[in-house]
């Protein structure tokens, strides 16, 4: 679960941490200080019910599996994953999540307008913040819209971020 969305437990839960040491609680708070999303996800086991603090935006659910067993989130999309689905270190900016099980992201729309683009061996080009989340296959990299510098900067464009491979990107239908 995201740090900080718990509301409340009832029944025999506990709350563990993935923080193996101080070198990995530093590592973990310093990752975490360059992005709105902590780095630390608490989580829950045992028999109860857990609520989490209410949300202004869409609870979307996807299966990690039709991504692929791999899915990287933009920052500050986690809600929430269960299973075997485990977040894992994708790069210093988005959050990668591997495994099989369910995951719940916190979307700027509803599910039904999110656009969802299947790449096979192609590139997809986005200028602007819209990509809430892509498959782990896929190579991201972010680069000039044309050939020369002066020229992207000519066509207003400037930097896209550029999707490479073979998976899907679930896009939002306007900058979020």
């Amino acid at each position: 679960v995201q740090a900080g969305a718990m509301q409340w437990m009832v029944g025999n839960v506990t709350c563990t941490t993935s923080v193996k040491g101080v070198g990995d609680l530093f590592g973990k708070a310093l990752r975490g200080a360059v992005t709105s999303e902590s780095a630390i996800k608490p989580e829950y086991q045992g028999t109860g019910l857990l609520v989490l603090e209410p949300t202004y935006r869409y609870i979307i659910t996807l299966d990690v599996a039709d991504w692929g067993n791999s899915i990287v989130l933009d920052d500050g999309l986690f809600l929430a994953c269960y299973s075997s689905a485990v977040a894992g270190n994708e790069g210093l900016f988005n959050l990668g999540i591997q495994g099989y099980g369910a995951l719940c992201l916190e979307s700027p729309c509803p599910e039904e307008e999110l656009i969802e683009v299947t790449l096979d061996n192609d590139e997809l080009k986005i200028d602007g913040n819209m990509a809430l989340a892509w498959s782990g296959s896929l190579n991201f990299t972010v680069e000039r819209s044309g050939k020369s510098l002066v020229g992207s900067a000519a066509s207003g464009e400037g930097l896209v971020n550029v999707y490479r491979g073979t998976g899907k990107v679930l896009l939002a239908p306007t900058l979020y």
